[in-house]
């Protein structure tokens, strides 16, 4: 949309002249200020109404968003718009990986959280693909109609998790959603009823204090908003926000529109990789390799605008290097740090204060977004288009590091088994798994404490 909204033709840009770039920058960055507000609210009525509620109210101001820009007809309905829009992405990016990681088995949890990716990519990709062959308001209109489909299906096919309905006292309609989401009968299901009935039963209402007070969720959440904010910190909402005029900057031989629809369409395919090597290399390993891919991707399309930018050399030789840099990227992210720190916070809380942890991460991710996204133009005249990449490697190859030293393996562990990791530490997981007698005296003592 920005080239329409920068345009003088009013018959194509609908507020009738040319956004400033003051303005530029806040249409990029707004939705992120909704983002930060969005898992509050959403967050509590998932905890007091379910899941599925709460998932359902989520469609609702991304449809008041995109019907206020299809419509609008100065700046000011566009910044209402993202800011709406953003409360819907903030709510969804905290629910939505809790959705799924509590109606899946332990088995395929990494699988199913990571299929998220997939349906992102596919959100990225609609616009890049309708976006610079349609009116700001069809544009809009039929990106509306997304959220409006979603809760129609979702109100008549959606099952409420057996997680809440465990931890509402509605056992038999606990039941009733485990039969339903594993195909199987009542017998079949006793045993993984009881095992969520355990989980929950030490569980008393959760407050922000009992993260902080518990060593193990102190870590988790240091985790993963780390995690979060190395996202941010890679530069991928400003290079997405901005892809169009920086394959302009780039002068390709491709049309600015083209190169964006061959980068959407990459982050399409990518997207479809990781559900399948979540639960077979495990969360670390697709963390690892994302964040270095990401940290060469970045790199590379640093030197590009340094020779563009800062030399006498021609860079008609390497004009791919922007589009294979920013695929190589884009793979990249969705490999790994696209979904997994979400996944791993539906993982690593208790669900007492699993809304809690989600809601501080996802502020924390669309906080660091904003300050990123604003400034992301101002970093360019700053320390040029190089040394704004650059800042993006090099943030990249900090995340790798991280991931290495400090990230938990949680592939094919139950939500107990997780929280007695974090607790005592993998090597002591192993030697209680190993049957270490004098370890497992230990870990029960512990544990009977732990619920006392």
């Amino acid at each position: 949309m920005y080239p329409k909204l920068h345009s003088n033709d009013s018959s194509i840009n609908p507020i009738g002249r040319p956004i400033t770039d003051n303005e530029d920058s806040l249409l990029g960055s707004l939705v992120t200020i909704g983002a930060m507000f969005g898992p509050f609210p959403f967050s509590f009525i998932a905890g007091k109404f379910g899941r599925k509620i709460g998932l359902l109210c989520v469609a609702i101001p991304h449809i008041i968003s995109y019907i206020t820009m299809a419509f609008a007809k100065n700046i000011y309905l566009f910044f209402f718009g993202r800011v709406f829009g953003g409360l819907a992405l903030g709510g969804g990016y905290s629910l939505l990986p809790m959705y799924i990681a509590e109606i899946s088995r332990d088995s395929n949890r990494g699988t199913m959280s990571l299929t998220l990716t997939v349906f992102w990519a596919i959100g990225n990709f609609i616009p890049y693909a309708i976006g610079p062959y349609l009116s700001v308001m069809w544009f809009n209109i039929i990106l509306a109609f997304i959220p409006i489909a979603f809760f129609i299906i979702f109100t008549s096919i959606g099952t409420e998790t057996p997680y809440y309905l465990v931890e509402a006292h509605k056992t038999d309609q606990a039941e009733t959603s485990l039969m339903k989401l594993r195909n199987a009968e009542k017998d079949g299901i006793q045993k993984e009823l009881e095992s969520i009935k355990a989980h929950l039963k030490s569980d008393e209402d959760g407050h922000l204090s009992d993260i902080l007070k518990r060593s193990e969720l102190r870590k988790a959440l240091i985790i993963c908003v780390i995690l979060v904010v190395s996202q941010e910190l890679s530069g991928f909402c400003s290079i997405t926000f901005y892809m169009q005029p920086i394959f302009e900057a780039a002068g390709t031989n491709l049309s600015a529109d083209t190169s964006a629809l061959i980068v959407g369409v990459g982050m399409l395919v990518s997207s479809f990789i990781s559900p399948f090597l979540a639960d077979r290399l495990g969360r670390r390993i697709l963390l690892v390799v994302s964040c270095s891919g990401m940290c060469i991707a970045l790199f590379l399309l640093g030197t590009f605008f340094y020779i563009l930018d800062s030399t006498d050399f021609s860079t008609d030789p390497i004009n791919w290097l922007p589009i294979f840099s920013l695929l190589l990227f884009i793979f990249s992210f969705n490999f790994g740090l696209c979904t997994v720190p979400w996944t791993l916070c539906s993982e690593l809380f208790p669900n007492n204060v699993k809304g809690i942890a989600a809601s501080i991460q996802t502020s924390t991710c669309w906080l660091s977004s904003f300050i990123i996204t604003f400034s992301f133009n101002h970093m360019n005249a700053g320390m040029g288009r190089a040394g704004s990449f650059w800042f993006f490697s090099a943030s990249s190859l900090a995340s790798t590091i991280f991931c290495v030293i400090f990230v938990p393996e949680t592939k094919g562990k139950s939500f107990s088994e997780i929280q007695d990791m974090l607790r005592y530490g993998s090597r002591k997981m192993s030697l209680i798994s190993n049957g270490n007698p004098e370890m497992k005296a230990s870990n029960v003592w512990s544990t009977e404490n732990s619920v006392k």
